[in-house]
């Protein structure tokens, strides 16, 4: 019989870490919705709805609320799921990112929550209206906020004990 200590088993390429992975398809639908949005909003087009009774994209578009200081909050949106898809690819490339990169994705999934809420109460309230693409966006974030807080809290596990 052998007697010796086995050897730890060395980790894998292939390991996945499938909350890194789930957040970067996350970024990925909200760049493909806000793109979608803000493609319609530059342009002038009409983003393709259900235009059934409170359901009116046009209403929302078109609004005073679809800008914020003259800017198309749908090319907001575009910018910040670019900016969080970018720190996730580059999380295990760059130093800062790779200490900072997780709460970098949370805090920026935090704003975009809370200013994504904040239109979504303005569709409810206000305009009386919604806009199918508004609410896939603020699923997407609202996703993307709670793998991000997942994330920091498994990074700041090892620290408790």
């Amino acid at each position: 019989m052998n007697t010796t200590k086995s050897e730890p088993l060395p980790v894998s390429a292939l390991e996945i870490d499938w909350p890194r992975a789930i957040s970067i398809v996350l970024a990925v639908v909200g760049i493909l919705v806000a793109g979608y949005m803000a493609w319609a909003e530059v342009t002038g087009n009409e983003t393709v709805c259900a235009d059934t009774g409170s359901i009116d994209c046009s209403a929302v578009q078109e609004s005073a609320y679809a800008e914020t200081f003259g800017f198309p909050v749908a090319v907001m949106g575009l910018l910040g799921y670019i900016a969080i898809l970018a720190v996730l690819v580059l999380e295990d490339q760059i130093d800062f990112l790779a200490a900072y990169g997780r709460t970098l994705v949370f805090a920026m999934a935090l704003f975009g929550f809370i200013f994504q809420t904040y239109l979504m109460i303005v569709e409810a309230t206000v305009l009386e209206k919604w806009c199918q693409w508004c609410i896939a966006s603020h699923v997407t974030i609202t996703l993307l906020l709670i793998v991000g807080a997942y994330r920091v809290y498994r990074f700041l596990q090892p620290l408790r004990h």
